[in-house]
């Protein structure tokens, strides 16, 4: 490995260290007076209990901020480099400005794969394990310790399923209607069934009535028993929907999958499935834009115009994240573009300004 890719990967990786420093100090500072705020009140609230939910919600800050901190991390080491002539020396040597951004993109494709990982495997269980602690220190019931009996509403190949409540933890279902259509969408039957039980050999309907609507059908038909070819899982009756943000990638697409067979709104759950894909690419797209951005900062002059600019394009980049996110969620946007689209812009910004610098840089 060359020295001077060593050395610049050493320097993004210490002023990357040092500005995710900064946003852990406010993290502490701002999140932990709020919770001091809605918590320290409270005579069965302990300090420990405090720590350790501010410690669960740290991996979802940092999932969120990491674009924003590998940018300005980006912007620093560069302006310093500017600043003490380093980069006038590397492009007087024949070094070209892509070999200079190599180390910083290596840097940040190794930020972007801690990110994912975090995003996928850590942030979901640390956000369950803080809303618990939430329940409890606000002495109420999480999400995941409801299990609603409510009623059931499930499309499943060609017939429309209804429950009036659902027995999650005997396997069924009670006051259970099924509409069977035709392939031209007219009602050819319906099932009235006092239950249905999941067995080992499949779902049976009990104490029942088929009606066959169709001309020459049998007309009502009682039952006792009577097998149920359904493709319903037990998991489907638990009508506790999760939070996005307290599921995995793999999660997220099945739960999505699962909401739009069913017929029920998927879109939360895609669009949080594709920000976790796209989030780590957004953090290689701010390195890319900070990269030129620092580099026409220095030819302008002053380390608190550019601290500003650097302050000012980070927030930028989360407000417009933001933006797209809200847009796609409120179906404004297809959520696949909402969740790329800051992405691709911000990609594209750096690309061309890196061009420009390059074909205007003195040989």
């Amino acid at each position: 490995m060359p020295i001077l890719f060593r050395y610049l990967f050493a320097l993004f990786f210490s002023g990357f260290t040092q500005i995710l420093g900064v946003f852990f100090g406010l993290f502490f500072l701002l999140d932990g007076a709020e919770q001091i705020r809605k918590f320290g009140g409270r005579e069965h609230v302990v300090w420990q209990d405090l720590t350790e939910l501010l410690v669960l919600r740290m991996p979802a800050f940092l999932a969120q901020f990491m674009p924003a901190i590998a940018l300005l991390a980006t912007l620093v080491v560069v302006s310093r480099l500017s600043r003490n002539n380093e980069l006038t020396v590397m492009r007087a040597g024949g070094v070209s400005l892509l070999r200079i951004l190599i180390p910083f993109l290596f840097g940040g494709a190794i930020v972007a794969a801690a990110q994912a990982g975090l995003q996928d495997q850590i942030t979901p269980r640390a956000n369950q394990a803080a809303e618990a602690l939430e329940a409890r220190l606000n002495q109420t019931a999480s999400t995941q310790q409801l299990r609603k009996g409510g009623e059931l509403w499930l499309r499943d190949q060609g017939r429309i399923i209804h429950a009036r409540r659902i027995l999650f933890n005997e396997h069924a279902m009670e006051g259970v209607t099924v509409f069977e259509f035709d392939p031209d969408h007219r009602l050819v039957r319906r099932i009235n069934a006092v239950r249905a039980q999941q067995t080992e050999q499949g779902w049976r309907l009990l104490d029942g009535i088929v009606y066959d609507l169709q001309p020459d059908g049998d007309g009502a038909q009682p039952f006792t028993s009577l097998p149920w070819e359904v493709e319903l899982e037990t998991r489907q009756l638990d009508r506790s929907a999760p939070r996005p943000d307290e599921l995995s990638i793999g999660e997220l697409w099945e739960q999505a999958e699962r909401l739009q067979r069913e017929g029920y709104e998927d879109t939360p759950y895609r669009m949080a499935l594709y920000r976790k894909i796209a989030d780590p690419f957004a953090t290689l797209s701010a390195i890319l834009l900070a990269f030129p951005f620092a580099l026409r900062l220095s030819r302008m002059g002053g380390a608190a115009r550019s601290g500003l600019a650097g302050l000012l394009a980070g927030f930028a980049l989360f407000v417009v994240v933001d933006l797209f996110t809200a847009l796609g969620l409120g179906e404004r946007l297809p959520t696949l573009f909402a969740a790329w689209a800051p992405v691709a812009s911000f990609a594209s910004i750096g690309v061309f300004l890196l061009m420009h610098i390059e074909e205007t840089a003195p040989r």
